[in-house]
């Protein structure tokens, strides 16, 4: 009996949050406007930002609820882009790096993934929201922009409806007379977004209400693409 106590003491622990002050620290004081001053980071943050990315790659998130995992996963696609840009500076876009999102891996709560991989392997169906394409930034001046400010359980899906009504009210969403041209992301994730209102258009519907009935039956252009970085 006197074995057993501490085994159930442990089993009845609770889960440790995961701690992100390092990177949200990082944020507040290097990201303005969704620029971000890579540069900055390189010159007196990176040993912060590669603390941070290392406890991702050792993270235990099995026991954590569904929006602290949401909110680890999101940050830590972000922290991994940030990082990977800041190794490779000076870089122009992150479409120069061969592999940047399919072939370059790190490691994620145990796990070895590429960017394609997190998001599209286990943030993706695990989560099945469409509003995480506005949360993770790719490093491109044409991504959403990236917030001051990382992710928190408890703030996780506030913060997703307001940087998607961000996106969708802003440089997502471009209507000029009779012609309405939207980011390509709706073009390339248009399955996870048809599945959250019936169609592009009903979504995009729900966060301008204004057009509402128009975007809902609307046919679009894609905007071009940028993929110069979102740096300062």
């Amino acid at each position: 009996l006197a074995l057993s106590l501490p085994l159930l003491m442990a089993a009845s622990a609770p889960v440790q949050a995961f701690d992100h002050s390092k990177f949200n620290g990082l944020l507040a004081k290097y990201v303005k406007r969704g620029q971000v001053d890579y540069s900055g980071i390189k010159a007196a943050a990176k040993a912060e930002l590669d603390q941070y990315v290392g406890a991702i790659a050792k993270a235990n998130v099995s026991g954590l609820s569904k929006n602290a995992r949401l909110a680890f996963y999101l940050n830590a696609y972000n922290a991994i882009v940030i990082k990977a840009i800041v190794d490779r500076l000076p870089l122009a876009s992150v479409m120069k790096v061969p592999g940047f999102f399919k072939k370059a891996q790190y490691r994620v709560a145990g796990k070895a993934v590429t960017l394609d991989q997190l998001e599209n392997k286990i943030i993706r169906p695990q989560f099945q929201d469409a509003r995480i394409h506005f949360a993770l930034v790719c490093g491109a001046r044409s991504c959403p922009p990236l917030g001051s400010r990382a992710f928190s359980a408890g703030k996780v899906d506030a913060d997703l409806n307001r940087l998607t009504q961000r996106f969708v009210a802003g440089r997502g969403v471009k209507v000029d007379g009779d012609q309405i041209k939207i980011s390509k992301l709706f073009q390339w994730y248009a399955v996870d977004f048809e599945k959250a209102a019936g169609s592009v258009g009903k979504f995009l519907a729900q966060y301008r209400e204004a057009e509402a009935e128009r975007l809902s039956s609307a046919k679009f252009g894609y905007l071009k693409y940028s993929w110069a970085l979102n740096g300062k």
